[in-house]
């Protein structure tokens, strides 16, 4: 009886696609495209998706990959699987999509010419694909050069409005020393996931060690985040706790800008936030404890400051604080190389389409493998 609920869940799922209004509508949609909205000799890489899997974590992997590839130059095709093309139009991440130029073909043949097919099909080829990229959903790091770790991107509403590169003053005075902004809500950043999993400090216990090294009166909290982002004083740490001093959407990226070292603290149950890509695009130095999570990895002292522990990450923020300026534009301009060279927008899909192997393999969860 226990597994009758499961197979009417499943059966839902199956049929979603078929009935499900939002979803119908963004699947005829798509189709009825084709291939019209590519441009004169604009490369095509086709992704075929037949594993609910890609649709993990909101539709970001999706998104991200397919946006990408579009700030990279490519034209993203879709193969028509129902299952992962419909949720173009039940997926609030994904249906942002649906305003760029993108394609999507029954078949491969449509195509007709040469390729790169990104499949998570087993046995996916095509004589006609120049390039196979197969994408793996299991939990695990490379284990050769063949093998690609998928990166965590910006958030999607970031992405979206076309706010990177950031353009900041590489040389000025920042009017934060260390800066903060993010949910700290009790209950959900101090999860034992971080520390039971990846043995790592969770956000709110990083933020407390902070805290207590900084202290109290070398804390700004602003009550409006408008404010303090128009009025440009000089704080040792600014917090703002999305609880308590929300910044606005479209302002994220400048407040982040504000800060010479952002605390790139862990997300509820993983340790790689989309908050330290976007700090890094502003040319904030990140305080972190994961550096070994990102492809290459970030260097300590040379483009972020890392930590292990809380007697360490108190010395980290100690140093910080007593910093001369020129050690901080130093770091900076390391942050601004590793950026530019990886995590600007197209830089990944670059790598994964333009100078990997014939055949190469995209390990999707690899970022949340415990090392």
């Amino acid at each position: 009886m226990s597994s009758f609920p499961k197979r009417v869940e499943a059966l839902a799922r199956r049929l979603r696609p078929y009935v499900n209004p939002a979803a119908r509508r963004a699947y005829r949609e798509l189709m009825a495209r084709g291939m019209s909205q590519r441009r004169p000799g604009e490369p095509v890489v086709c992704l075929d998706f037949s594993d609910s899997a890609i649709d993990a974590v909101g539709g970001r992997y999706y998104f991200s990959l397919i946006l990408d590839l579009i700030d990279a130059g490519y034209f993203p095709v879709l193969r028509a699987r129902r299952n992962t093309v419909s949720t173009f139009g039940t997926s609030r991440v994904k249906s942002l999509l649906l305003g760029r130029r993108l394609g999507a073909v029954a078949s491969t043949t449509e195509i007709g010419e040469p390729y790169v097919l990104i499949s998570d099909s087993p046995g996916a080829a095509d004589p006609q694909a120049a390039k196979l990229v197969r994408v793996d959903y299991q939990w695990r790091l490379p284990r050769s050069a063949e093998e690609i770790p998928f990166p965590v991107f910006v958030h999607p509403q970031i992405a979206l409005k076309d706010q990177l590169p950031v353009a900041y003053d590489m040389e000025g005075e920042r009017c934060a020393r260390i800066f903060f902004g993010g949910n700290t809500s009790e209950g959900k950043y101090d999860k034992n996931v971080i520390g039971e999993l990846y043995s790592m400090l969770t956000r709110r216990e990083m933020l407390e060690a902070v805290c207590q090294e900084v202290g109290e009166k070398k804390i700004h909290r602003p009550a409006d985040a408008r404010a303090w982002l128009e009025a440009g004083s000089s704080e040792p740490f600014v917090l703002c706790e999305t609880q308590v001093t929300k910044i606005p959407p479209e302002r994220w990226l400048e407040a982040l800008s504000k800060g010479d070292f952002f605390l790139a603290c862990p997300g509820v149950g993983m340790p790689l936030c989309h908050n330290l890509v976007e700090a890094m695009a502003a040319g904030a130095v990140p305080i972190l404890q994961y550096s070994r999570y990102l492809t290459p990895e970030l260097r300590d002292g040379v483009n972020c400051l890392a930590f292990h522990d809380v007697p360490s990450l108190r010395e980290v923020i100690s140093r910080v604080l007593a910093m001369p300026q020129e050690e901080v534009l130093r770091l900076r301009r390391g942050v601004k190389e590793y950026f530019d060279g990886q995590l600007a927008p197209g830089r990944f899909a670059e790598r994964v389409v333009g100078t990997s192997p014939v055949e190469s393999t995209l390990l999707v969860n690899s970022y949340r493998v415990p090392r």
